[in-house]
């Protein structure tokens, strides 16, 4: 038979420890109270033949969950007390023991490649996790889940976010948010009106978005999202065009989502020089707008 300790380590069932630690109670108890060798030997075959009728390996908080009810039907009330007080206080040593390595980066393991728990950020952050993955095990998750956690048989992800119920892993409407603007609780953003504009309020978005919750964020289909924005720019520059190399006027004023919706090649652009003129310039700001993109999520990582 296999025990699991609270590191997920298996180890073989020793029926010695379980004896010692009934017997050691009797160092915090009452002469009425104290337990001799005979009903200890006989509480620890109880519990171990209670361990055997489990048909997988069994938890060593589930053992002295154990030693607890076999205190009390022996009729041992203060000892399962004291019992009790010295699993907590056990609790707390190991928990603090824990804590101080986060804190102190006594420990490190670096488990995320873009965490460095070695610099004050990483401590406090690896701290603050350890923290809330432990109020998320003793408040909020069911003991069967916990056991399950704890046992490696079931992993909950991100379990350092289950306090806050918070999503993780999404895709970003980046059509909704740059046809439509959006708020960022401090400003109003207007709509995007150029791909230059547009590049750079996905990385707005992305870095907003990335401080409302936990886990990555995508954009599923940028080239698609950025062809509107491809259509507007194209539009101003083909004006310029005509404005300052073919000494024209347009003749006709289009609304934005017109523009928008009209091909590069449409009938529209007819005259060839301005048509040139502004597909230089669209590539030209498109290179630059996603270069700009690129340096400021580099720079907000860093």
């Amino acid at each position: 038979m296999d025990v699991i300790k609270r590191n997920g380590e298996k180890v073989e069932f020793d029926s010695s420890k379980i004896l010692h630690a009934v017997l050691a109670v009797n160092n915090d108890v009452r002469g009425y109270d104290k337990i001799d060798e005979k009903m200890a030997k006989a509480i620890t075959d109880s519990i171990v033949l209670k361990c055997e009728t489990f048909d997988r390996p069994i938890n060593i908080e589930e053992i002295q969950d154990l030693v607890e009810h076999e205190l009390m039907l022996a009729g041992k009330h203060e000892a399962s007390k004291q019992y009790i007080i010295y699993r907590f206080k056990r609790t707390q040593v190991r928990q603090n023991k824990a804590l101080t390595e986060k804190l102190t980066a006594s420990n490190v393991q670096n488990q995320n490649a873009n965490v460095d728990e070695m610099s004050f950020g990483g401590r406090l952050g690896e701290a603050a996790s350890f923290v809330t993955k432990q109020y998320a095990l003793d408040h909020l998750m069911s003991k069967t889940a916990v056991r399950n956690h704890l046992n490696n048989e079931i992993y909950t992800h991100d379990l350092d976010s289950y306090a806050l119920g918070s999503h993780n892993c999404l895709s970003i409407p980046f059509d909704k948010l740059l046809a439509e603007g959006f708020n960022t609780r401090s400003a109003d953003v207007r709509p995007a009106g150029s791909v230059d504009t547009a590049f750079q309020l996905v990385a707005v978005i992305f870095q907003l978005q990335s401080l409302q919750q936990f886990g990555g964020v995508a954009a599923t289909h940028l080239d698609w999202t950025m062809v509107p924005y491809v259509r507007l720019s194209f539009f101003k520059h083909y004006k310029d065009g005509l404005k300052y190399i073919s000494k024209k006027e347009l003749e006709n004023e289009f609304s934005r989502n017109d523009i928008k919706a009209m091909p590069i090649d449409g009938l529209l652009y007819t005259d060839e020089e301005a048509a040139n003129y502004a597909m230089d310039k669209t590539v030209q700001e498109l290179n630059q707008a996603v270069e700009g993109m690129y340096h400021n999520l580099d720079l907000w990582v860093v």
